[in-house]
């Protein structure tokens, strides 16, 4: 860790200006450094791979949810639209859709919530790199059709950790990349937006995690301000 009287912190992402500003006047000296880029597949490629009938849309990012924009009045909505987190559905209200969101931001309360509607046909509109448990967790008796509207890309670059007083990770695949070029020390303080984020740290070495109760953005730079103030 560096002597200085501002802690010094790296997030793993690209911060909006806004975002980047509130850190800083909080007494942060912020780094911004994307460790996974995105880009968007257009509708055409994935329009044709929608199920003729589903009961359900499932998104658990804001980024699936601006991957269907283009397409959105093309599209027979369900009579059930789930979102993983607050910012996600508050996109789908936008447009003018009604949203249900699970108790707890995670694909686990996500399909306990899923199951009590008894569901039988669901369709994930995701990226790439989705979370393999969401299928093992809704059961044989669900019919979840994953459909790909967006692709993660790793970006790795080489850091000095010890240049860090905390390091921010937004998701298991900036886990991935950060670790891929990097020497993993365990005592590092290291701040995840969720449980599976931080299962992804935890798994590559990291041992200090700390993850806030609600995986949106506002509660992880709550919980990174209440460590350092």
């Amino acid at each position: 860790m560096i002597n200085q009287s501002k802690p010094r912190i790296l997030f793993t992402t690209r911060l909006k200006k806004q975002r980047l500003a509130a850190l800083q006047s909080s007494g942060f000296l912020v780094e911004s450094v994307p460790f996974i880029t995105f880009e968007y597949v257009i509708p055409a490629m994935w329009i044709s791979q929608l199920p003729d009938q589903t009961d359900a849309w499932i998104f658990t990012s804001k980024k699936a949810v601006k991957a269907i924009k283009p397409a959105f009045k093309d599209l027979e909505v369900p009579d059930h639209i789930f979102a993983v987190g607050s910012k996600t559905a508050g996109m789908l209200e936008e447009l003018n859709l009604e949203v249900t969101i699970p108790d707890e931001y995670n694909v686990v309360a996500l399909a306990k919530k899923m199951k009590e509607l008894e569901l039988k046909n669901v369709t994930h509109f995701c990226g790439n790199l989705k979370a393999g448990d969401l299928n093992k967790l809704l059961g044989e008796d669900v019919n979840l059709t994953s459909v790909e509207v967006y692709r993660t890309k790793l970006a790795p670059h080489t850091l000095n950790i010890s240049n860090y007083d905390g390091i921010v990770f937004m998701s298991p695949s900036a886990v991935e990349s950060f670790s891929e070029r990097n020497e993993i020390n365990g005592t590092a303080k290291v701040f995840c937006i969720g449980p599976t984020t931080e299962a992804a740290a935890t798994e590559v070495g990291f041992e200090n995690c700390i993850t806030p109760e609600y995986s949106t953005l506002d509660d992880l730079t709550e919980s990174i301000q209440n460590y350092f103030n």
